[in-house]
Protein backbone atom coordinates (compact mmCIF):
# COMPACT_ATOMS: atom_id res chain seq x y z
CA UNK A 1 0.00 0.00 0.00
CA UNK A 2 3.08 2.33 1.12
CA UNK A 3 4.50 1.54 -2.07
CA UNK A 4 1.46 2.40 -4.41
CA UNK A 5 1.04 5.94 -2.58
CA UNK A 6 4.55 6.61 -3.62
CA UNK A 7 4.25 5.60 -6.98
CA UNK A 8 0.84 8.01 -6.69
CA UNK A 9 2.86 10.68 -5.80
CA UNK A 10 5.54 10.75 -8.02
CA UNK A 11 3.43 10.85 -10.53
CA UNK A 12 1.41 13.55 -9.70
CA UNK A 13 4.74 15.38 -9.42
CA UNK A 14 4.86 14.46 -12.92
CA UNK A 15 1.78 15.82 -13.86
CA UNK A 16 2.60 19.02 -12.39
CA UNK A 17 5.90 19.66 -13.87
CA UNK A 18 4.41 19.02 -17.17
CA UNK A 19 1.41 21.27 -16.87
CA UNK A 20 3.90 23.94 -15.18
CA UNK A 21 5.87 23.56 -18.55
CA UNK A 22 3.06 23.59 -20.59
CA UNK A 23 2.18 27.05 -18.79
CA UNK A 24 5.57 28.72 -18.94
CA UNK A 25 5.58 28.10 -22.69
CA UNK A 26 1.95 29.75 -23.19
CA UNK A 27 3.59 32.27 -20.98
CA UNK A 28 6.29 33.63 -23.41
CA UNK A 29 3.36 32.86 -26.84
CA UNK A 30 0.78 35.24 -25.01
CA UNK A 31 1.13 39.14 -24.92
CA UNK A 32 2.38 39.62 -20.82
CA UNK A 33 1.61 43.31 -21.38
CA UNK A 34 -0.56 45.57 -23.19
CA UNK A 35 0.67 47.39 -26.37
CA UNK A 36 0.49 50.85 -24.56
CA UNK A 37 1.87 53.96 -26.53
CA UNK A 38 4.67 56.27 -25.13
CA UNK A 39 7.48 58.48 -25.62
CA UNK A 40 10.92 57.25 -25.36
CA UNK A 41 12.22 60.77 -23.20
CA UNK A 42 14.24 60.00 -20.15
CA UNK A 43 14.03 62.32 -17.47
CA UNK A 44 17.30 64.43 -16.53
CA UNK A 45 18.28 63.41 -12.90
CA UNK A 46 20.53 66.64 -12.10
CA UNK A 47 21.69 70.25 -13.91
CA UNK A 48 19.10 72.39 -14.20
CA UNK A 49 16.29 70.64 -15.60
CA UNK A 50 15.32 67.97 -13.66
CA UNK A 51 12.21 66.24 -14.23
CA UNK A 52 12.20 67.46 -18.10
CA UNK A 53 13.88 65.55 -21.08
CA UNK A 54 16.95 67.67 -22.36
CA UNK A 55 17.88 67.25 -26.02
CA UNK A 56 20.27 68.73 -27.92
CA UNK A 57 19.81 69.46 -31.66
CA UNK A 58 22.22 70.70 -34.14
CA UNK A 59 21.51 74.64 -34.80
CA UNK A 60 21.27 73.99 -38.52
CA UNK A 61 21.01 70.65 -39.95
CA UNK A 62 23.19 69.95 -42.80
CA UNK A 63 22.85 67.32 -45.37
CA UNK A 64 25.64 64.77 -46.76
CA UNK A 65 27.42 67.49 -48.41
CA UNK A 66 27.36 69.72 -45.61
CA UNK A 67 25.19 72.38 -46.98
CA UNK A 68 22.11 73.49 -44.69
CA UNK A 69 19.45 70.80 -45.13
CA UNK A 70 16.74 73.06 -45.25
CA UNK A 71 17.65 76.06 -47.40
CA UNK A 72 18.96 78.05 -44.34
CA UNK A 73 20.79 78.33 -41.12
CA UNK A 74 18.70 77.97 -37.86
CA UNK A 75 16.32 75.28 -39.55
CA UNK A 76 16.51 71.64 -37.82
CA UNK A 77 14.72 68.83 -37.04
CA UNK A 78 14.72 66.00 -33.69
CA UNK A 79 13.51 62.56 -34.62
CA UNK A 80 11.44 61.59 -31.16
CA UNK A 81 11.27 58.04 -30.56
CA UNK A 82 7.62 57.05 -30.07
CA UNK A 83 7.22 53.36 -28.72
CA UNK A 84 4.80 50.46 -28.76
CA UNK A 85 5.15 48.66 -25.26
CA UNK A 86 4.68 44.97 -24.79
CA UNK A 87 6.63 41.50 -24.63
CA UNK A 88 5.43 40.61 -27.97
CA UNK A 89 6.08 42.38 -31.40
CA UNK A 90 2.97 45.10 -32.27
CA UNK A 91 0.55 43.10 -34.53
CA UNK A 92 -1.39 46.32 -35.54
CA UNK A 93 -1.03 49.34 -37.89
CA UNK A 94 -1.55 52.10 -35.90
CA UNK A 95 -2.36 55.61 -36.52
CA UNK A 96 -1.44 57.71 -33.60
CA UNK A 97 -2.32 61.11 -32.61
CA UNK A 98 -0.07 63.70 -31.65
CA UNK A 99 -1.17 66.84 -29.57
CA UNK A 100 0.66 69.57 -27.26
CA UNK A 101 0.36 68.58 -23.60
CA UNK A 102 -1.96 71.01 -21.29
CA UNK A 103 0.85 70.03 -18.40
CA UNK A 104 2.91 72.89 -18.98
CA UNK A 105 1.65 75.76 -16.27
CA UNK A 106 1.59 72.61 -13.81
CA UNK A 107 4.82 71.41 -14.33
CA UNK A 108 6.28 74.93 -14.15
CA UNK A 109 4.34 76.18 -10.89
CA UNK A 110 5.24 72.77 -9.03
CA UNK A 111 8.71 72.95 -9.70
CA UNK A 112 9.71 76.59 -9.31
CA UNK A 113 6.22 77.89 -7.35
CA UNK A 114 5.90 81.78 -8.13
CA UNK A 115 9.40 82.68 -9.20
CA UNK A 116 8.10 83.56 -13.11
CA UNK A 117 11.21 84.52 -14.29
CA UNK A 118 12.54 80.50 -14.07
CA UNK A 119 9.38 79.34 -15.52
CA UNK A 120 9.60 77.38 -19.03
CA UNK A 121 8.46 79.00 -21.88
CA UNK A 122 6.28 77.09 -24.60
CA UNK A 123 7.92 75.82 -27.52
CA UNK A 124 5.14 75.17 -29.56
CA UNK A 125 5.45 78.50 -32.22
CA UNK A 126 9.34 77.50 -33.07
CA UNK A 127 7.92 73.68 -33.85
CA UNK A 128 6.08 72.22 -36.37
CA UNK A 129 4.79 68.99 -34.72
CA UNK A 130 2.98 66.27 -37.11
CA UNK A 131 -0.44 65.71 -35.94
CA UNK A 132 -0.70 61.76 -36.27
CA UNK A 133 2.51 59.14 -36.45
CA UNK A 134 1.66 55.73 -38.26
CA UNK A 135 3.42 52.69 -36.57
CA UNK A 136 3.20 49.46 -38.93
CA UNK A 137 2.27 46.36 -38.06
CA UNK A 138 6.01 44.10 -36.98
CA UNK A 139 7.47 47.82 -35.80
CA UNK A 140 7.38 48.86 -32.04
CA UNK A 141 9.46 51.92 -32.36
CA UNK A 142 8.68 54.70 -35.25
CA UNK A 143 10.07 58.30 -35.14
CA UNK A 144 8.24 61.81 -34.96
CA UNK A 145 10.05 64.26 -37.07
CA UNK A 146 9.96 67.38 -35.03
CA UNK A 147 11.04 70.61 -37.35
CA UNK A 148 12.46 73.47 -35.26
CA UNK A 149 12.97 77.26 -36.83
CA UNK A 150 15.98 78.83 -34.47
CA UNK A 151 16.30 82.18 -36.11
CA UNK A 152 15.67 84.56 -33.31
CA UNK A 153 15.31 82.79 -30.98
CA UNK A 154 16.03 84.25 -27.56
CA UNK A 155 17.46 81.00 -25.12
CA UNK A 156 17.56 82.92 -22.26
CA UNK A 157 13.89 82.10 -21.93
CA UNK A 158 13.53 78.62 -20.92
CA UNK A 159 12.50 76.86 -23.31
CA UNK A 160 10.16 73.80 -23.34
CA UNK A 161 8.08 71.63 -25.96
CA UNK A 162 4.97 70.05 -23.98
CA UNK A 163 3.76 66.96 -26.02
CA UNK A 164 1.60 64.00 -25.36
CA UNK A 165 0.02 60.76 -26.76
CA UNK A 166 -3.33 62.13 -27.68
CA UNK A 167 -6.04 59.83 -27.30
CA UNK A 168 -7.56 57.97 -30.98
CA UNK A 169 -8.82 54.48 -32.40
CA UNK A 170 -7.42 51.00 -32.06
CA UNK A 171 -4.06 52.20 -29.39
CA UNK A 172 -3.95 52.57 -25.62
CA UNK A 173 -1.65 55.69 -24.42
CA UNK A 174 1.04 54.30 -21.68
CA UNK A 175 -0.62 54.77 -18.25
CA UNK A 176 2.52 55.27 -16.46
CA UNK A 177 3.91 58.95 -15.19
CA UNK A 178 5.96 60.84 -18.12
CA UNK A 179 5.62 57.68 -20.72
CA UNK A 180 2.69 59.20 -22.30
CA UNK A 181 4.00 63.07 -22.25
CA UNK A 182 7.02 63.73 -23.02
CA UNK A 183 8.38 67.90 -21.74
CA UNK A 184 11.04 68.31 -24.58
CA UNK A 185 13.75 70.78 -23.11
CA UNK A 186 15.59 71.86 -26.30
CA UNK A 187 18.74 73.42 -26.83
CA UNK A 188 20.63 73.70 -30.10
CA UNK A 189 23.76 73.53 -30.38
CA UNK A 190 26.97 74.85 -32.83
CA UNK A 191 30.76 74.22 -32.59
CA UNK A 192 30.86 76.84 -30.11
CA UNK A 193 27.59 76.68 -27.98
CA UNK A 194 27.48 74.23 -25.02
CA UNK A 195 28.66 73.44 -21.09
CA UNK A 196 32.31 74.84 -20.65
CA UNK A 197 34.71 73.27 -17.84
CA UNK A 198 35.98 77.06 -15.58
CA UNK A 199 37.83 76.06 -13.06
CA UNK A 200 40.57 77.93 -14.83
CA UNK A 201 38.56 80.99 -14.81
CA UNK A 202 38.27 83.19 -11.90
CA UNK A 203 36.36 86.36 -10.38
CA UNK A 204 38.42 89.30 -9.09
CA UNK A 205 36.50 92.42 -6.98
CA UNK A 206 37.58 95.25 -8.26
CA UNK A 207 37.21 98.26 -5.24
CA UNK A 208 38.73 101.89 -6.27
CA UNK A 209 40.45 100.62 -9.40
CA UNK A 210 42.55 97.92 -7.58
CA UNK A 211 41.61 94.27 -8.04
CA UNK A 212 41.15 91.77 -5.18
CA UNK A 213 44.03 89.42 -4.98
CA UNK A 214 41.46 86.66 -3.85
CA UNK A 215 39.90 85.49 -6.45
CA UNK A 216 36.55 83.40 -6.36
CA UNK A 217 36.58 80.06 -8.54
CA UNK A 218 34.01 79.06 -10.75
CA UNK A 219 32.69 75.48 -12.16
CA UNK A 220 30.99 75.48 -15.62
CA UNK A 221 30.05 78.21 -17.68
CA UNK A 222 26.94 77.46 -20.50
CA UNK A 223 27.16 79.31 -23.68
CA UNK A 224 23.72 79.13 -26.03
CA UNK A 225 23.17 79.98 -29.30
CA UNK A 226 22.88 82.94 -31.24
CA UNK A 227 23.64 82.21 -34.51
CA UNK A 228 26.39 79.93 -36.40
CA UNK A 229 29.40 81.58 -35.04
CA UNK A 230 27.81 83.56 -32.11
CA UNK A 231 26.85 82.61 -28.87
CA UNK A 232 25.87 84.12 -25.28
CA UNK A 233 26.78 83.31 -21.48
CA UNK A 234 26.06 84.87 -18.45
CA UNK A 235 28.80 86.76 -16.67
CA UNK A 236 30.53 85.87 -14.29
CA UNK A 237 28.75 83.57 -11.56
CA UNK A 238 25.16 84.47 -12.84
CA UNK A 239 24.02 81.31 -14.34
CA UNK A 240 20.48 80.28 -16.02
CA UNK A 241 19.19 79.38 -12.29
CA UNK A 242 19.35 83.11 -11.26
CA UNK A 243 16.40 85.63 -11.60
CA UNK A 244 18.70 88.30 -12.60
CA UNK A 245 19.96 86.33 -15.80
CA UNK A 246 18.63 88.31 -18.31
CA UNK A 247 20.57 91.41 -16.89
CA UNK A 248 23.61 89.78 -17.34
CA UNK A 249 24.26 88.30 -20.75
CA UNK A 250 27.44 88.81 -22.50
CA UNK A 251 27.89 87.60 -26.00
CA UNK A 252 30.83 86.25 -28.21
CA UNK A 253 31.47 86.17 -31.28
CA UNK A 254 34.12 83.66 -32.80
CA UNK A 255 36.10 84.68 -35.13
CA UNK A 256 38.36 82.23 -37.69
CA UNK A 257 42.10 82.81 -38.29
CA UNK A 258 42.19 82.40 -42.07
CA UNK A 259 44.06 79.56 -43.34
CA UNK A 260 43.35 77.83 -39.95
CA UNK A 261 39.79 76.61 -40.93
CA UNK A 262 37.94 77.44 -37.89
CA UNK A 263 40.62 75.08 -35.99
CA UNK A 264 41.75 78.75 -34.05
CA UNK A 265 40.68 82.33 -34.24
CA UNK A 266 39.51 85.16 -31.93
CA UNK A 267 36.77 86.14 -29.75
CA UNK A 268 35.25 89.21 -29.36
CA UNK A 269 33.00 89.85 -26.68
CA UNK A 270 30.41 92.39 -25.73
CA UNK A 271 26.90 93.71 -23.58
CA UNK A 272 23.63 95.09 -25.49
CA UNK A 273 23.21 96.25 -21.38
CA UNK A 274 24.59 99.48 -20.91
CA UNK A 275 24.09 99.51 -17.38
CA UNK A 276 26.42 96.50 -16.66
CA UNK A 277 29.52 98.73 -18.39
CA UNK A 278 30.75 95.39 -19.48
CA UNK A 279 33.98 95.95 -21.42
CA UNK A 280 36.63 93.47 -22.77
CA UNK A 281 40.00 93.94 -21.56
CA UNK A 282 42.20 91.71 -24.04
CA UNK A 283 40.95 90.06 -27.22
CA UNK A 284 40.63 86.19 -26.66
CA UNK A 285 41.83 83.58 -28.78
CA UNK A 286 40.38 80.30 -29.18
CA UNK A 287 41.97 76.73 -30.19
CA UNK A 288 40.02 73.75 -31.16
CA UNK A 289 42.10 70.28 -31.17
CA UNK A 290 41.45 66.75 -31.35
CA UNK A 291 42.78 63.80 -30.31
CA UNK A 292 41.96 59.96 -30.52
CA UNK A 293 40.16 58.36 -27.22
CA UNK A 294 43.19 55.65 -25.91
CA UNK A 295 40.80 53.11 -25.37
CA UNK A 296 37.66 53.86 -27.41
CA UNK A 297 39.82 54.33 -30.62
CA UNK A 298 36.61 55.16 -32.65
CA UNK A 299 35.62 57.80 -30.29
CA UNK A 300 37.17 61.28 -30.96
CA UNK A 301 37.72 63.90 -28.55
CA UNK A 302 37.19 67.54 -29.39
CA UNK A 303 38.00 69.98 -27.17
CA UNK A 304 37.23 73.61 -27.69
CA UNK A 305 39.96 76.12 -25.85
CA UNK A 306 38.98 79.90 -24.79
CA UNK A 307 42.21 81.15 -23.68
CA UNK A 308 42.70 85.16 -22.09
CA UNK A 309 39.53 85.59 -21.31
CA UNK A 310 39.59 88.98 -19.55
CA UNK A 311 36.50 90.91 -19.08
CA UNK A 312 35.10 93.21 -16.42
CA UNK A 313 31.57 94.00 -15.27
CA UNK A 314 29.21 95.49 -12.65
CA UNK A 315 26.90 93.72 -10.53
CA UNK A 316 24.64 96.33 -9.81
CA UNK A 317 21.35 94.64 -8.80
CA UNK A 318 21.93 91.89 -6.40
CA UNK A 319 23.20 94.04 -3.93
CA UNK A 320 20.26 97.10 -3.51
CA UNK A 321 21.63 100.58 -3.57
CA UNK A 322 25.06 99.55 -4.11
CA UNK A 323 27.21 98.07 -6.88
CA UNK A 324 30.10 95.64 -7.36
CA UNK A 325 32.81 95.39 -9.79
CA UNK A 326 34.26 92.32 -11.06
CA UNK A 327 36.51 91.28 -13.42
CA UNK A 328 36.58 87.91 -15.04
CA UNK A 329 39.98 86.69 -15.82
CA UNK A 330 41.06 82.65 -17.35
CA UNK A 331 40.70 80.40 -19.58
CA UNK A 332 37.59 77.18 -20.10
CA UNK A 333 37.45 74.13 -22.01
CA UNK A 334 34.51 72.32 -23.86
CA UNK A 335 35.13 68.80 -24.49
CA UNK A 336 32.84 66.49 -27.11
CA UNK A 337 33.10 62.70 -27.34
CA UNK A 338 32.44 62.04 -31.18
CA UNK A 339 31.87 58.78 -32.18
CA UNK A 340 33.25 58.08 -36.01
CA UNK A 341 30.90 55.42 -36.56
CA UNK A 342 27.53 57.39 -36.76
CA UNK A 343 26.95 60.53 -38.00
CA UNK A 344 27.62 63.76 -35.60
CA UNK A 345 23.99 64.84 -35.95
CA UNK A 346 23.02 62.02 -34.45
CA UNK A 347 25.51 62.33 -31.13
CA UNK A 348 26.11 64.88 -29.08
CA UNK A 349 27.76 64.59 -25.54
CA UNK A 350 29.17 67.56 -23.33
CA UNK A 351 31.99 66.71 -20.88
Amino acid sequence: MLKRNKIFGVCMLAVGALTLTTSCNNDWEEEQYKHYIGFKAPLDTDGNSVGVTTVYVPYTRLDKDLKPMYGQQGESHYNLPVVVSGSTTNPDNLTVNIAQSDTLATLNYERFSNRQELWYVNMWDFADVPSTINIAAGQDVALLNIRFHFQGIDLSDRYLLPLTVAPGAGYERNPRKHYATAMLRVLPYTDYAGVFQATNLKFYIVSGGVTDNEPGGMKTVQTYVVDENTVFFYAGQFDESSQLRKDFKVFAKFVPEEGTEGKRGFVDMWSDNPEMDFAQNTRSTYTTVEAPDEVQTYIVRRTLIINDIDYVFTDYRSAVGSKIVYNVKGSMAMERKLNTQMPEEDQIVFE
